[in-house]
């Protein structure tokens, strides 16, 4: 597990009394595959941009190669012409999302690694070199990223810390509740993380968990405390009209696996720091 901290900007909420910072969650791209929809990807960057948002990588930016290619690769005993052409079709690939992603370089929390990569002779993969073109830390498997958010215009304010667990996902599941299953137990396991995030599943899911503090001294009172659960979306479709393989009409392992068809895009996440006379808090929210 990689633990990576990072101050972060805000800016006034359009529609409460604090100021606010949107997180836009990024992953399950799968360039190289049918189906990919690049444009929606770039207007949804663009959107972010505009808006001041910072991006996280969720894993499977590139569609070549999945765990079980790269095992077929390593054990094939390929000449070294042979995975230097491969290395030269996976570099086109992630170049193509990478001009994507041009102009955003300040802008990214990280990025997590997925399951489909590939990886150089060199040890390097697609998502390590993406990190370092985006001048973002690689995060590995799974991370913990806190936000700290300070406010030195105004004397005696407390930094607000924003924690978030990163993780691409792992595993099975076809009913929309499935990821936010597995998230809710992760609840038990990092109780101080405020924001619990999953890839894998190409899905838009969000659900924020609220409980009750209670604080005790001169006037007791009751605090709450708001935790998000959250799949994080993609962008390759899984259904396309007319989609063929070796000169037949075939479907996509989603249409092959009778997967249910999702909406393709990105969550947003928005956190605000809340400073009161009684306390400091964190108020947050997430839209599909």
């Amino acid at each position: 597990m990689e633990l990576w901290e990072q101050q972060v900007e805000s800016q006034p909420s359009l529609t409460l009394p604090w100021n606010e910072t949107l997180i836009m969650p990024i992953g399950d791209i799968q360039y190289g595959a049918p189906g990919v929809d690049l444009d929606k990807l770039k207007r949804h960057m663009e959107w972010g941009m505009k808006q001041g948002a910072y991006f996280v990588g969720m894993g499977d930016y590139v569609d070549m190669a999945s765990p079980s290619n790269r095992r077929a690769i390593q054990i094939a005993g390929f000449y070294d012409s042979t995975l230097d052409a491969l290395g030269e079709i996976a570099m086109q690939h992630l170049d193509r999302v990478h001009d994507v992603f041009k102009g955003t370089e300040d802008r990214w929390l990280g990025i997590i690694e997925g399951h489909h990569y590939f990886e150089f002779e060199d040890g390097t993969t697609s998502d390590t070199i993406l990190a370092d073109r985006l001048c973002t830390p690689f995060l590995g498997t799974c991370s913990i990223v806190n936000l700290k958010f300070r406010d030195d215009m105004v004397k005696g304010r407390h930094t607000i810390n924003c924690q978030m667990w990163v993780h691409h996902g792992q595993g099975s599941g076809a009913t929309m509740a499935a990821p936010l299953n597995k998230l809710e137990k992760m609840m038990a396991r990092f109780p101080s993380v405020d924001i619990f995030l999953l890839g894998h599943y190409s899905r838009k899911v969000g659900y924020p968990v609220d409980a009750l503090v209670p604080i005790f001294g001169k006037h007791p009172r009751l605090k709450a405390k708001r935790r998000i659960l959250a799949c994080t979306g993609g962008f390759m479709k899984g259904y396309t009209v007319g989609s063929k393989r070796k000169g037949r009409a075939q479907g996509s392992y989603v249409e092959q696996g009778m997967l249910p068809p999702t909406n393709l895009g990105g969550i947003l996440i928005k956190v605000r720091p809340v400073h009161t006379q009684d306390e400091d808090r964190l108020d947050m929210n997430v839209e599909l």
